[in-house]
């Protein structure tokens, strides 16, 4: 029997109906259990969760691990029931059951019998500027964070039934303190991450506690007293959140989940983000999400592969949207009208292109072959595919944006994380760590031309790295493009570090991000309004009110722009099957053989050429038998760097890594930003075969 953990809870406040399913992971897939590894790496939390254990000087003994092989609820309890019995002692992983409910407290802190519990999360709180209730209503837990502070009002309520009236439990939740700098280089690298089996653990390097005696970067906020309104069900969101109060909820779930009893719930929004479906990753594997479709909505196997409401495209309000079609039991994009999502009150858009109700209606028309939806957009129609050839043009030569020869597409890697990299820093503050580089000519000629890796361990990059940028883009005054508001803010959040340094260049670097940079919108609201001489053009804003690829459903992410384009254009497909990238076109990276970008799937469309970027193994040069070691000894050497989750994990790796897989990390990382500003490429020079521009 499985008992009612804080993840069972969690799970349940997300769906009561994938209780089941949860229980059963033997059977059912579960797409959270992939990749945990690589997002242990990426978050940091198991780092997060073992500084608070140097800080709370948590001995060894008081550290409760159970080993596989022995049972995950009697030894904790038995260990744990043997450490309270000290006056005073601060245990990790304390164990406590009541009924069908166990719990693993993340921190406890015993005195007497007053006990504090703490739990540990990877996210950054400010306690000046955010807040655990609501805005407007002050009884109400804030979205925002309401899944930690449950998570503590639970363990506090197990416990306190657990201990009984001859204990006082007071609940904190510590987080990442973002007001507080870092007193010592590399934190985080005292905490190594490793691969144990399927999990990701963590071990601890010499000088770690030394760390209890600096300024913590880790605080314990306290959420006592809303924990106790939450237990006594007075909170105003918990009809809401779990259709009845806490206390009957947990009992409730709790019965559920220990007896596997099956309860299924009407379909909602919530259901497109479940991840109890089988794919490619988890053969054999059940597939709860199908079960729950085809009982509540009735669902049959072909419903499956119809375009659903789940893809409708999320941006400008289409959470919202989502949720009403549900409500209203319009499951399918052909049973959307235009009146079930033209607004009820239209403003007049001051954009151009593509409005975000064309951008829907555009989308379901194509998807259904609705031809009543798609009359307005016919004339901007070619071969299926939407590209509003007369817009772009206008768009290119506006005064805002006249794109000028040579053109510039860049892309960075950045990373934030709760334990500071370098000294001096805050948690979650930008550390932007590579950019990549490609520069488009006039006469047609495409090179990759500049780019930056920090591989250098206990070293901020961000000044280094916007020297080398300012370099690279300085030569001339060709327009910049950038993908998304990424590399805007970043480069925003590099000017205010500048700002506060004493960096001997930071008044000309300044200048230089102002020049290509606008204010984000926190700066704008702060009454700073600013839009650079050359600031950089969005590619992704350009897509997304000029081109439309029924591929893409309700994404604009690069990773699925770029097959919509590739097999939009039959001249790209031609030009890129054959090796020229790495000759003809200059690389800085693809130099040991030419590269051809495009290949053919068994279904005759183009590849995702993100998919055949080499694995980290595959630059390690060791022998058969070694790279079997690397595998075991370095965790992802058999991962490829295909994504912007895996490549925080890979340059976060490389903080600890010895030469050889630093190596090997370094040209993955390289190759996988010079494809992020290739594929920009890919997408402009359709733009330009379509354009003639």
């Amino acid at each position: 029997m499985r008992l009612f953990t804080k993840s069972a809870f969690k799970q349940a406040l997300f769906c009561p109906a994938s209780l089941y399913y949860y229980y059963d992971r033997e059977h059912y897939a579960n797409q959270m259990n992939e990749d945990d590894f690589l997002q242990a790496l990426a978050d940091g939390g198991n780092q997060v969760g073992d500084l608070a254990k140097v800080y709370y000087d948590v001995h060894a003994d008081a550290d409760i691990k159970v080993l596989d092989g022995q049972d995950p609820y009697d030894k904790p309890l038995e260990i744990t029931s043997r450490l309270f019995k000290r006056d005073n002692v601060n245990i990790a992983e304390a164990a406590f059951r009541w009924k069908n409910c166990f719990i693993r407290a993340d921190i406890i802190e015993k005195k007497g019998n007053h006990i504090h519990l703490i739990e540990v999360k990877a996210k950054s709180w400010n306690e000046n500027v955010d807040s655990f209730v609501g805005s407007r209503d002050k009884n109400r837990v804030d979205s925002d964070i309401r899944d930690y502070v449950y998570d503590v009002a639970f363990q506090k309520y197990i416990i306190q039934k657990a201990l009984g009236p001859g204990f006082t439990v007071k609940a904190s939740l510590m987080m990442a303190d973002k007001t507080v700098k870092a007193e010592a280089d590399g934190i985080n690298q005292y905490f190594r991450v490793v691969k144990d089996g399927d999990r990701a653990t963590i071990v601890r390097e010499p000088g770690a506690d030394a760390l209890r005696d600096s300024t913590w970067v880790l605080k314990p906020f306290d959420v006592d007293d809303l924990c106790d309104r939450i237990i006594a069900g007075t909170t105003s969101e918990q009809m809401d959140l779990m259709g009845c109060q806490f206390k009957e909820f947990v009992n409730e779930m709790s019965r559920q989940y220990v007896n596997h009893e099956r309860h299924f719930c009407p379909v909602s929004e919530r259901c497109f983000k479940c991840p109890f479906y089988s794919n490619e990753k988890t053969p054999g594997m059940l597939d709860g999400k199908r079960e729950c479709w085809k009982e509540v909505a009735g669902f049959s196997n072909e419903d499956f592969f119809r375009p659903s409401v789940g893809e409708l495209w999320c941006g400008d309000g289409g959470q919202a949207l989502k949720k009403k079609l549900m409500k209203a039991e319009k499951h399918f994009l052909a049973d959307v009208s235009a009146d079930d999502i033209r607004p009820k009150k239209s403003k007049k858009s001051d954009k151009n292109g593509l409005s975000a109700l064309d951008r829907r209606l555009l989308q379901i028309g194509l998807a259904t072959g609705n031809e009543e939806l798609l009359a307005p957009f016919k004339a901007n129609l070619h071969d299926g595919v939407y590209l509003d050839i007369p817009g772009l043009l206008a768009e290119m030569k506006t005064a805002e944006h006249h794109w000028r020869y040579p053109y510039h597409m860049i892309d960075f890697e950045t990373t934030a994380v709760a334990l500071p990299f370098y000294k001096g820093m805050k948690p979650y503050e930008q550390v932007a760590f590579q950019f990549s580089h490609h520069i488009i000519h006039e006469d047609g000629r495409i090179e990759h031309l500049g780019q930056y890796i920090n591989d250098k361990k206990h070293f901020f990059p961000n000044f280094e790295f916007i020297k080398q940028l300012k370099d690279v883009l300085d030569k001339d005054n060709g327009t910049i493009f950038r993908y998304a508001d990424h590399e805007n803010t970043i480069l925003r959040a590099i000017r205010a570090q500048l700002a506060q340094s004493d960096e001997s260049r930071k008044e000309e670097l300044i200048s230089f991000i102002d020049d290509i940079t606008h204010s984000t919108d926190m700066e704008a609201k702060a009454g700073n309004e600013h839009v650079g001489k050359r600031d950089m053009v969005d590619l992704c804003k350009i897509v997304k009110q000029y081109y439309y690829h029924p591929d893409m459903k309700g994404s604009n992410s690069i990773k699925v722009v770029l097959p919509a384009i590739l097999n939009s254009s039959k001249a790209i497909q031609e030009k890129y099957s054959r090796p020229i990238y790495g000759t003809v076109i200059k690389s800085e990276n693809f130099t040991d053989s030419p590269k051809a970008w495009i290949s053919f799937g068994p279904d005759g469309k183009v590849e995702n050429p993100y998919k055949h970027l080499d694995t980290i193994a595959s630059f390690l040069e060791v022998t058969p038998e070694e790279l079997e070691r690397f595998d075991t000894t370095h965790d992802i050497a058999g991962e490829s760097i295909a994504n912007g989750g895996a490549a925080l994990a890979a340059y976060t790796k490389l903080q600890f890594s010895d030469a050889e897989c630093t190596k090997a990390l370094k040209e993955a990382l390289l190759r996988y930003c010079e494809l992020d500003t290739m594929s920009m490429v890919f997408i402009w020079e359709y733009f330009h075969e379509m354009t003639g521009a």
